[in-house]
């Protein structure tokens, strides 16, 4: 299996709200960018305390997308699961 390149990597915050609680989520993540594979963009999301006030969410979550775009739409889809809008 070919090994591929590291081509770009950046630090993200990205956040949330809770609308029945009128709280925040915030997740930390490093988004890694590879020269090749079906899915070169990774995401790896570790969550940042406090809790939301009705639930607890995962503290890690990790995404894999062909694309930049097609990664933060899963992070949206991810949000939607614990009826949470994504906040930029």
């Amino acid at each position: 299996m070919p090994r591929y390149n590291l081509i770009y990597e950046s630090t993200e915050d990205i956040y949330g709200i809770v609308p029945k609680a009128n709280d925040w989520v915030h997740y930390s993540s490093i988004l890694k960018v590879k020269d090749g594979g079906k899915k070169p963009v990774s995401l790896e999301m570790t969550f940042v305390q406090p809790h939301p006030f009705l639930f607890n969410m995962p503290e890690k979550h990790f995404i894999r997308a062909e694309s930049i775009t097609d990664a933060y739409a899963k992070v949206v889809k991810f949000f939607k699961k614990f009826e949470i809008e994504f906040h930029n």
